[in-house]
């Protein structure tokens, strides 16, 4: 691209949000992400990957979720090779940021190769792995493992003697596909083993992780007293709680849902947040309607998905 690295990033986040306004097709915004294979600008990516991002918890429930994985496969692999998981000397200063970034949303969408190098290093112990790339890691191995791979991050969490391991840690918990593990999961943010300022990583993670979204929101709503509780001193903890397990909706059943539950329990101090998540979810739902079937029709199309 002969466009600098702002004109870049903007052409991109612009499609994206006319595509959520519904002024342009979202389709098309993905045509124009495709585009990017070659970008080598971490702030680009960073942007790119969090578009992409919007799209896949908006069209978490659908059919052609796992294509929309692959082209986020497809469209970083090139990126991924690039940078691979060691630094190298002269590299551009941003790097250091990219590799993590890029590499743990490819593993996690299902890049086997780089999950497999992923697991390979977990299995070297945590404390080997460089500090800029244990998230990407531990996402990585929690996603596509199973109950060994959550107790290995698990123990992260529960040894770590830095706050911010622990939060790593916790954060890519929530990346867990099996139930059961989810479950273990949430259980944990009510029984005093995360700290109540930490407890929104829990729902914030979960909220985007496909198997996650609608179990975190039943467990919110079977133990609202508990949370309330719990939250009773810290009002904002609870709105972030309330606003990230609720706004990953798409679909006007779960607004009304959402509505409901919260007419009839109180949620002192998350009031706002609330409708903001209403807003967010109709909102989700209408983009949704508007271009399901066009997105689906891209993806078949697509030649490498």
């Amino acid at each position: 691209m002969s466009l600098g690295s702002v004109d870049r990033l903007s052409v991109q986040a612009d499609a994206f949000q006319l595509a959520k306004a519904g002024k342009v097709s979202t389709s098309s915004a993905l045509a124009i992400a495709d585009k990017y294979r070659s970008e080598e600008d971490y702030t680009v990516w960073a942007d790119l990957a969090g578009s992409l991002g919007d799209v896949m918890t908006c069209w978490a429930e659908q059919d052609n979720y796992g294509k929309l994985q692959k082209f986020a496969v497809v469209l970083m692999g090139d990126i991924v090779k690039k940078v691979g998981w060691e630094g190298k000397p002269g590299e551009p200063p941003l790097w250091p940021l990219l590799r993590p970034l890029v590499i743990g949303v490819a593993g996690r969408n299902g890049d086997s190769a780089v999950a497999a190098d992923a697991k390979a290093r977990m299995d070297k112990g945590w404390d080997t792995l460089s500090a800029d790339l244990r998230f990407a890691v531990y996402s990585i191995v929690v996603s596509t493992g199973g109950e060994k791979e959550f107790d290995q991050v698990l123990d992260v969490f529960k040894k770590a003697s830095m706050a911010e391991e622990r939060v790593r840690a916790l954060r890519a918990l929530g990346y867990a596909k099996e139930e059961k593990l989810i479950q273990r999961l949430l259980a944990m943010s009510i029984d005093g083993s995360i700290r109540s300022q930490d407890v929104f990583y829990v729902f914030g993670t979960l909220a985007n992780n496909r198997a996650g979204a609608a179990l975190s929101w039943k467990f919110l709503q079977d133990n609202w007293s508990t949370i309330i509780e719990m939250f009773a001193s810290g009002q904002f903890l609870l709105a972030r709680i309330v606003k990230s397990a609720t706004s990953c909706f798409a679909s006007q059943a779960r607004a009304a849902e959402v509505e409901a539950f919260f007419k009839d329990h109180e949620a002192p101090g998350a009031e706002r947040a609330i409708q903001q998540a209403l807003e967010v979810i109709r909102s989700n739902a209408g983009w949704l309607e508007r271009d399901a079937a066009s997105v689906d029709e891209w993806l078949k199309g697509h030649k490498d998905l």
